[in-house]
């Protein structure tokens, strides 16, 4: 019976989610690359720290937007540097801004929902000409991804398109490192 017992006080807290994950999110590099200029008026990205990771960004734009698509793709990187790939997601912007439901219950969603609420990033399309948005110390959270998530080397790459014309390219480059 105690047996029995410790196995569920020990697999409970898996199952229903409150288990915390042994790893850390590091982040070695990050990159925020302006394509096409015509649209952006600035843009600055900072990689604050790398373990357990914190990010800001800011932008501006030269003319309101009405629309945007993302393309955002996951690679893991290979011992010998090739890439594996393991998401290649195609969304609309404008309906991931405002947290469709399409997008709402993925790590996609949950991600965005806590950007949501460390900038000013609007609700919906259109994203205002000349209006400073900020993206204030983004921290990733090892506990909104997967338990069990492998130690691995990772690039994840966002790509910002109006129409089918490449705005901006958001890289990071970053790895899963278990506490041992």
């Amino acid at each position: 019976m105690f047996a029995r017992f410790s196995f569920l006080v020990l697999l409970l807290p898996l199952q229903i989610g409150l288990a915390k994950n042994n790893y850390d999110i590091i982040i070695k590099s990050m990159s925020c690359k302006v394509v096409t200029w015509k649209y952006v008026n600035d843009v600055d990205c900072k990689l604050w720290r790398k373990r357990n990771a914190v990010v800001s960004a800011k932008f501006s734009l030269n003319q309101t937007i009405e629309n945007f698509n993302m393309h955002v793709s996951f690679d893991l990187l290979k011992k010998d540097n090739t890439r594996m790939n393991i998401a290649d997601l195609k969304m609309d912007g404008c309906k991931y801004l405002s947290m469709d439901s399409l997008y709402q219950n993925n790590i996609v969603g949950k991600m965005f929902k806590r950007l949501k609420s460390v900038s000013n990033l609007p609700s919906s399309c259109p994203i205002l000409k000349g209006k400073q948005y900020e993206i204030r110390n983004y921290t990733f959270n090892a506990d909104e991804f997967p338990p069990g998530a492998p130690q691995s080397k990772w690039q994840m790459r966002a790509k910002l398109l109006k129409r089918s014309e490449l705005v901006a390219d958001i890289s990071f480059e970053g790895a899963v490192v278990y506490n041992t």
